[in-house]
């Protein structure tokens, strides 16, 4: 075994030993547990993220273009998200659902891990970074979003069916689960902005022309994009709260996750170097 792969299954490990500790803190709620399954995503994100850099610095190429390299820039995005914004959010409670949700995103590329990468792509340099780093920002600040609007609906379904155990008492309230939902949203919403904003910029740079604008992959990524803005606008204009824009914010997950993945699965696309399938690109 390379020490690439090894340093891979080190982090993978990492966040399925943390996801373990998450779950078992539902259960055996001790600081301490908390502590350690925030040490041990910590960890593992640190791993991953070095043998990425790694690689950026060995191939001079952004490391988004593999399964592999994608899926694990998915879950370090959503696992920064969590460790820069979760405490200010007070969404440390959320754990128990994220840090799994982390984990199995990085299972599904972790089989790829020595796969190869899609097409090179036309233009490179700060730009093309600029441009994937604010997208799977915005991946990964709406996913703890959507996540906090999951939990919204457990504990929403356990006080109207009046289930005061474990579960809600270790999770957040519902007025904090709102807040974040709101904070979290209008942050992914700057970042899909400014990723779709250098997008344009790229297409300009790279000679493109009407093919880029009308590609399935843009349109599923705009239509994202607009579900967010009207979320955002409901909140800001209308102050509206509750169930409803919860279920929003789940909604908007899978369309994200359409146009992060389904797209590929369903439709021919000019961002055709990340191609789905065993041991080639992914989005």
């Amino acid at each position: 075994m390379d020490i690439e792969r090894a340093t891979a299954l080190l982090g993978v490990a990492c966040y399925v030993a943390a996801s373990l500790l998450a779950g078992g803190f539902l259960i055996w709620p001790k600081p301490r547990v908390a502590r350690a399954a925030l040490a041990l995503l910590a960890a593992g994100a640190t791993v991953l993220a070095a043998l990425l850099a790694f690689g950026w610095v060995r191939a001079a190429a952004i490391p988004v273009f593999s399964r592999f390299e994608a899926m694990t820039c998915y879950a370090l995005a959503l696992s920064g998200a969590y460790l820069l914004l979760g405490a200010s959010c007070h969404a440390r409670g959320i754990a128990f659902l994220l840090i799994p949700v982390a984990t199995v995103i990085l299972l599904s590329g972790v089989s790829a891990g020595g796969g190869a990468a899609g097409a090179p792509v036309p233009v490179q340099g700060p730009w093309l970074a600029l441009h994937v780093v604010t997208a799977f920002a915005a991946y990964g600040v709406f996913t703890l979003a959507s996540i906090s609007a999951a939990v919204y609906l457990i504990q929403d379904n356990n006080l109207k069916h009046k289930r005061f155990g474990v579960l809600w008492e270790r999770l957040p309230s519902l007025e904090a689960l709102d807040q974040n939902m709101s904070l979290l949203v209008g942050l992914a919403f700057l970042f899909l902005t400014s990723s779709i904003v250098v997008g344009f910029v790229l297409v300009h740079a790279s000679g493109g022309g009407d093919a880029w604008l009308t590609d399935p992959k843009v349109a599923a990524t705009f239509a994202t994009w607009i579900l967010l803005a009207v979320f955002v606008h409901l909140r800001a204009s209308s102050d509206r709260h509750g169930r409803g824009i919860a279920l929003m914010a789940v909604a908007g997950l899978a369309c994200l996750l359409f146009a992060f993945i389904g797209v590929h699965l369903v439709s021919a696309t000019l961002h055709a170097f990340l191609k789905l399938g065993p041991g080639a690109g992914a989005p």
